[in-house]
């Protein structure tokens, strides 16, 4: 019984320095919900140094291979505090989102037409936008591929 106990103290303490050893990276204090058209959702938030100047996007409720993803895109700002977020998708870049003044437009992979998006209150405020939360969910999509 004792060896038993001990093997498992063990395990135990191998399983902890391993976690220990997975540094999270800096993440901003929010996370920012988006309503779309036909019930999209966006959720965005900063992750790295703000001069690195990335960001988790995740995009739902959208009837889309790239539904209930988080993507790392790269903030480009453009004219007029527009911003432009780009991932990359089936292996090329593609601009998934385009911010200005809280409104803005959602790009999906194989469609057309474009979906207008607006800042929400609500969606920023509850529950579900929290920033832990969302890096958790991030990594854990990564850790699956």
């Amino acid at each position: 019984m004792l060896r038993f106990i001990t093997a498992l103290m063990g395990a135990f303490l191998l399983m902890q320095s391993a976690f220990a050893d997975t540094a999270r990276p800096e993440i901003g204090k929010y996370v920012f919900g988006y309503r779309g058209q036909e019930g999209a959702m966006v959720w965005m938030m900063r992750i790295g140094p703000k001069a690195a100047n990335e960001a988790l996007v995740q995009v739902s409720h959208v009837d889309n291979d790239i539904d209930g993803q988080i993507f790392l895109c790269k903030v480009k700002a453009l004219q007029e505090g527009e911003k432009s977020y780009s991932t990359v998708i089936k292996g090329e870049s593609f601009e998934l989102l385009r911010l200005k003044g809280g409104n803005g437009s959602l790009h999906i992979p194989d469609e057309q037409a474009t979906w207008s998006v607006a800042y929400s209150n609500e969606l920023s405020d509850s529950d579900v936008a929290n920033p832990e939360y969302f890096l958790t969910a991030y990594q854990k999509q990564l850790a699956g591929k």
